[in-house]
């Protein structure tokens, strides 16, 4: 009889799956109450309805590169606001493509030919989660709006880009016991550091919450399995890009001595054919140029390329 051996128990909460699974499910209310503790403490609001847009939570999704909750929100005000947040770390590519989300939230409110934009759009808000501190701004929570070079916020603004850096709950520790944090640096410190023995101590609904929810989850193996997969593509996704990064430095540092090469041959020789320079390695490059640089003449540099096979 075959044994069938159960999935390793997750327990970072910072895994994309564990994530939205915390914070879709608005027929939950401990996941409604957690959604809405995020949304008002870090966009200093107050909601009067909340709708996630996309709460399904398919484990077969698990290469998708972003798992983004996708909420509509109305004020107390009866204010319309769209968000989205998500969990990441900072990078280029990031601040891009949260700059694109931005602009495809707006343009998807109005339709061509509109003669009065004001009728019809709302606010967008982006809430990221950063495993990662931006050195520059060091705070929990950081948020983004544009501004003009006197640092007055665009009139009208439609758009804000919310940071909560984790790794900054340290500064806080130090500041201040655990039983004297908000809610919001509760969950906070457990999305962090998960469910430490110090926290789990504490007598709190955003604990009690946190550990319910997590305990649930690892009750679903294929979800346990899934999120396993999950952090193994996102790995993948990783490496991938800094393969890339690699690829295109090296890349551009070829293209860039070659160019180099070619301008040094072409002063030296103008009335010879630069034919020997194509479709070289970056070594052969390097050892043509330093020729060049030694004022070799065209002969020397052929016969020690020549000589040298090896550099090709």
């Amino acid at each position: 009889m075959e044994t069938k051996i159960k999935p390793k128990r997750i327990t970072d909460f910072k895994n994309d799956l564990v994530f939205k699974y915390l914070l879709s499910n608005m027929k939950d209310e401990q996941c409604r109450r957690l959604l809405k503790l995020i949304i008002e403490d870090v966009m200093d609001i107050k909601c009067k309805k909340i709708n996630v847009l996309n709460s399904e939570l398919n484990p077969h999704h698990i290469s998708d590169k972003d798992m983004i909750l996708d909420i509509q929100v109305i004020t107390e005000d009866g204010e319309l606001v769209d968000i989205e947040m998500q969990n990441s770390i900072f990078s280029k590519e990031l601040y891009h493509r949260l700059q694109a989300y931005e602009a495809r939230m707006i343009d998807h409110q109005v339709n061509r030919g509109d003669e009065r934009y004001s009728d019809h759009l709302h606010k967008v808000n982006l809430i990221t989660f950063i495993n990662d501190i931006d050195k520059g701004n060091l705070v929990l929570i950081d948020s983004y709006v544009p501004r003009n070079e006197y640092g007055n916020v665009r009139k009208f603004n439609l758009a804000t880009s919310y940071f909560v850096q984790l790794p900054f709950i340290k500064v806080i520790e130090k500041e201040k016991r655990l039983e004297n944090f908000s809610r919001l640096e509760i969950l906070i410190y457990i999305l962090y550091h998960g469910l430490t023995h110090d926290i789990i101590s504490l007598d709190n609904e955003v604990v009690t919450i946190m550990k319910d929810k997590m305990e649930q989850f690892n009750e679903d193996e294929e979800l346990v399995l899934a999120a396993e997969k999950r952090q193994l593509v996102k790995i993948q996704h990783y490496h991938e890009g800094q393969r890339m990064h690699e690829e295109g430095k090296a890349e551009g540092k070829l293209a860039s001595k070659k160019e180099d090469t070619l301008m040094l041959f072409k002063s030296k020789f103008p009335q010879e054919d630069n034919e020997l320079l194509e479709n070289l390695t970056l070594q052969q490059y390097d050892h043509i140029f330093k020729a060049l640089i030694e004022n070799k003449d065209l002969k020397t540099i052929k016969k020690s390329l020549e000589n040298n096979p090896m550099i090709f």
